[in-house]
């Protein structure tokens, strides 16, 4: 039985993605913050899946601490993980820092994602004549509006400036990371794809903070349901997709060009040393 993590599983991409891989017949550990949610979460899937083995870890992806108490569960359980979805975010207007000091759309959407990529990588780590494990990662759109990338500003920037502003530049960051990591994961035969899944209606969306006032007006209109999105999330997160490739962007469920940014050395080498630095 394969065996799947997912960070963020409770609302929309993450819900979707845990039915979609239950009902294909993986295990799956779900990571989340509210105790609540994924208390509701578990038991209504072991009522859907009886099958299906759900381990629930809780944990705040803002927090490093956190991040290193819920991978110590894991490695301790020593289950082998064949992918590693990192779909929790935030998108908000307010600055909010982390127990580190970190802003928020750094600690959540890009440092969170390596600290715990890097902590599980003894359990996604394959023999080279396996099939490789896969780790991914939610890219956006709104990257393509970021022209240059003040990485030491990252943990702590001057404006938040909602969509456009922090928000980006942690995707940006995010996606830099997965073609900067590439090489070095592959080594352990774990590949790792950065997938932007398009506009989608997610809780997240709905409760607007952070979009521009004419993006939640129309997003009703013309986002796609999370359900569709998940879907194309994990056809593309077969590892046999695509050929096989790794270090990409994916939108639409096929490779596309990413930003210059995202392959420029000097700014790999400045996003991977600083979330190292962080982690």
């Amino acid at each position: 039985m394969p065996h799947a993590v997912i960070t963020g599983s409770t609302g929309g991409i993450g819900a979707e993605i845990a039915q979609i891989l239950a009902q294909q017949g993986w295990s799956l550990t779900l990571i989340n913050r509210s105790a609540n949610k994924a208390d509701q979460q578990v038991k209504a899937m072991q009522e859907a899946f009886p099958g299906v083995m759900l381990t629930s870890v809780l944990a705040d992806l803002m927090d490093t601490e956190s991040i290193r108490r819920a991978a110590h569960l894991l490695l301790e359980h020593g289950h082998a993980i064949d992918a590693l979805y990192h779909i929790s975010g935030v998108l908000t207007s307010d600055r909010v820092l982390s127990a580190q000091g970190f802003e928020s759309h750094y600690a959540v959407n890009a440092l969170a994602p390596y600290a715990l990529t890097q902590a599980l990588r003894p359990l996604l780590k394959r023999e080279s004549s396996a099939a490789p494990s896969m780790v991914v990662t939610m890219s956006s759109s709104a990257i393509n509006a970021v022209k240059s990338l003040d990485v030491d500003a990252l943990p702590d920037p001057a404006a938040i400036n909602g969509l456009m502003g922090a928000y980006a530049a942690s995707k940006m960051a995010l996606t830099v990371m997965g073609t900067a990591m590439a090489e070095e994961l592959r080594v352990d035969n774990i590949l790792i794809r950065s997938i932007d899944p398009g506009a989608t209606m997610t809780p997240m969306i709905k409760k607007g903070d952070g979009m521009p006032s004419v993006l939640r007006w129309v997003a009703p209109l013309i986002f796609a349901p999370a359900a569709k999105q998940a879907a194309k999330i994990v056809g593309a997160a077969d590892p046999a997709a695509l050929r096989g490739r790794t270090g990409i962007y994916v939108a639409g469920g096929k490779e596309k060009s990413p930003p210059k940014l995202v392959a420029d050395p000097s700014v790999q080498r400045q996003v991977l040393s600083r979330l190292s630095a962080d982690s």
